[in-house]
């Protein structure tokens, strides 16, 4: 599983960053890499507002010299510090997320073997904390916008409700995640009313559930980061059809990723 990968990841990059370099082509083949990995991000309606109006040329050539030593390569960059850079940008866990798999993406469009991917990947999520400009999971009354909660702007409880429904189709049928929810149908709707009643409560509506509980129920399931990003994309795809627009779907991944 995603679990054991990343272990093997993390096991293989304590012996140094040299053979990561070589593997990934050295400093062509990180240009590459740049070149596909901007290719994605700037379209990706979750995270392309952070590139609108940007002068995307000089940033990813300010890219290419940050991942070329930080993946290996010569220590060239020179560039301000990446808390300073992201410092008014106000990136969150989900989209740090995002971006890693844009980076997972760009990599295996370049024929990259998956075992070189996770070893970036374990690379750059130290680089998380750097980048986040707040925390996450911000509470729903931090999340107001021209005076209503994300439930008021995603359109009440029975909208959730639908949201729920719509994601938990894909769940069901997402190879990825599916085997989590191979339960009785009244065991799926019991889950359904419950994340519909977290959501509700977390979006700014009456809290019913406690989050604890919920969390101490997951414990055992070792569900990872790769689960939770792919129970996000679900979420996300839901709100979408529902034509949530995209500030109010990123407010409420955000809670949700609490």
């Amino acid at each position: 599983g995603c679990t054991v990968r990343m272990e093997l990841a993390q096991k293989n990059m304590e012996k140094g960053k040299d053979g990561l370099f070589k593997r990934l082509g050295g400093e062509e083949g990180i240009s590459h890499f740049m070149e596909r990995f901007f290719d994605i991000v700037v379209v990706d309606n979750r995270i392309r507002g952070f590139f609108q109006g940007k002068d995307i040329k000089t940033i990813r050539e300010g890219a290419r010299v940050y991942f070329t030593e930080a993946l290996g390569g010569p220590k060239i960059y020179k560039g301000r510090d990446l808390a300073e850079i992201h410092k008014a940008l106000g990136v969150t866990d989900y989209d740090f997320d995002c971006f890693l798999a844009g980076i997972e993406k760009a990599l295996s469009g370049l024929g990259v073997e998956d075992e070189t991917i996770d070893e970036v990947v374990v690379t750059m999520e130290p680089v998380r904390p750097a980048l986040l400009g707040r925390a996450r999971g911000l509470a729903a009354h931090a999340k107001m916008k021209d005076g209503q909660t994300i439930l008021e702007r995603i359109g009440g409880d029975m909208n959730v409700e639908a949201i729920v429904d719509t994601m938990f189709v894909g769940l069901l049928t997402d190879a990825r995640v599916r085997f989590f929810f191979e339960q009785s149908r009244e065991k799926i709707d019991t889950m359904k009313r419950s994340f519909a009643a977290l959501a509700v409560g977390g979006f700014g509506g009456p809290v019913t559930v406690d989050d604890r509980k919920v969390r101490r129920v997951h414990y055992t399931l070792n569900v990872t980061d790769y689960h939770f990003d792919t129970m996000m994309e679900n979420f996300w795809y839901a709100c979408d059809l529902m034509e949530v627009d995209t500030e109010t779907i990123a407010d409420a991944s955000d809670v949700l990723g609490k």
